[in-house]
């Protein structure tokens, strides 16, 4: 007589195919799988070698919108008898502690949650729990090796050597996840160390990905606080110049931003020529750009936020007119002076074609809107408009454009983090 072993299909009904599985040498003849035919729904039975329910109160677990094969920790062979393997196993245990619980629907639209007769798990939570669970279980495997051979050293030191306690994949994560740790509880070691550890041929390459997201994310972020820092700045000190000279030159793509077109970074403080025959009186630009396609030069001359725009509260003339203010003025000056020598002197200073000079643009980066109420706003837009040779930006203008680039981006990250 042949014994039968194995899953065959015992009706197809117009809804559903229904499968059993068959083991003639057990004598088990037994309902495993539900299979839907005009929704995306499959139902599994899962049970014991001897044909029995294999938990105690969970007799069924519904894949809906899923396919049963592409989740891991669920048997895929029905010769297994369907359910979950040892790495999600735990979860059935610890929910079989709700007698009233006999349903598991596993789901990639539904969120998870528990009712009083069925706990369904979104798809990507149950993925988390398997991630979790899977180093746990490897390593409690790995102890009980190690345990056992240190038992039997202990009998046969001189046939059996002793298993030293060794790191086992997974652990770290592991560890992170269970004591909660988030990035502000790491001191400075803990991240260097972590850092120190970081393989140079990791072999998923999400995870380099997500590594170079982080890291830009933070760049971004301490990038767009320091801008915050220096244009909300209170007192105009005589080294606020030279920290918003090394903040521009640390982060020249912003200065770039203003230009609109391809650039590249000449320098800063830049020699634009002006000397006398003495070798003395040379002028100085604070950031020369150049058009990466025609090499054409720009000119970006720098003020702090605190210089003011306008030096008096009383208009020049009744009511809404008022002077601009001397640093404003002398800066423009400043910056046209720059300009006409580096025009006189741009076949001495541009050797090697590394740059052309055709009527370079001019831009003056000084002070805070609001620091101007509506009647002095007036007069500084009707005055800036009509400067014909140089662009005038104020920081916090700068700032706004800057945030439109990343700031967006910075708080997505922050809200994808919190969610």
């Amino acid at each position: 007589m042949v014994t039968k072993k194995g899953e065959y299909l015992s009706k197809s009904l117009k809804s559903k195919d229904v499968f059993y599985y068959k083991d003639d040498k057990e004598g088990v003849d037994v309902l495993s799988r539900e299979v839907y035919k005009k929704r995306p729904l499959e139902i599994h039975f899962p049970f014991d070698r001897n044909g029995s329910p294999k938990y105690k109160y969970i007799h069924l677990v519904e894949f809906r919108d899923v396919d049963p094969t592409t989740i891991n920790g669920v048997y895929k062979a029905v010769n297994f008898g369907l359910g979950f393997t040892r790495n999600l196993s735990p979860i059935v245990y610890r929910l079989e502690k709700y007698p009233t619980i006999g349903k598991i629907i596993i789901s990639s639209k539904l969120a998870s949650k528990i009712t009083r007769t069925t706990a369904t798990f979104n798809t990507t939570d149950l993925e988390e729990i398997f991630q979790t669970i899977k180093p746990l279980k490897e390593v409690q495997s790995e102890e009980l090796k190690r345990v056992s051979n240190n038992a039997l050293s202990d009998i046969y030191p001189d046939n059996i050597k002793r298993s030293a306690e060794t790191y086992k994949k997974g652990e770290l994560s592991l560890f992170l996840k269970d004591k909660k740790i988030s990035p502000e509880k790491l001191s400075d070691g803990d991240v260097k160390r972590l850092i120190d550890i970081i393989p140079a041929n990791i072999k998923e390459e999400k995870i380099v990905y997500q590594a170079e997201e982080k890291i830009n994310f933070i760049k971004l972020q301490r990038v767009k606080d320091d801008f915050q820092k220096l244009v909300e700045q209170k007192t105009d000190t005589d080294k606020l110049e030279e920290k918003c000279q090394i903040f521009f030159t640390d982060n020249h793509w912003i200065l770039s931003n203003i230009l609109s077109m391809p650039v590249v970074l000449l320098g800063g403080k830049v020699y634009v020529g002006g000397k006398s025959i003495y070798n003395k009186g040379g002028k100085e630009a604070d950031f020369l750009f150049k058009n990466k396609l025609t090499k054409n030069v720009f000119i970006i001359e720098i003020k702090t936020p605190l210089k003011k725009i306008i030096d008096t509260t009383d208009p020049y003339r009744k009511p809404d007119v008022f002077s601009i203010g001397k640093e404003v003025t002398g800066g423009l000056v400043q910056a046209l002076d720059q300009k006409d020598n580096l025009q006189k002197e741009f076949y001495t200073l541009a050797k090697g074609g590394e740059f052309v000079s055709f009527n370079p643009k001019v831009v003056l980066i000084i002070g805070n809107l609001k620091s101007l109420n509506k009647r002095q706003l007036k007069s500084f837009e009707l005055f800036r408009n009509n400067v014909k040779d140089v662009e005038i930006i104020t920081y916090d203008e700068l700032l706004k454009r800057t945030n439109l680039i990343l700031g967006e981006f910075v708080e997505s990250k922050k809200k994808n983090a919190r969610n």
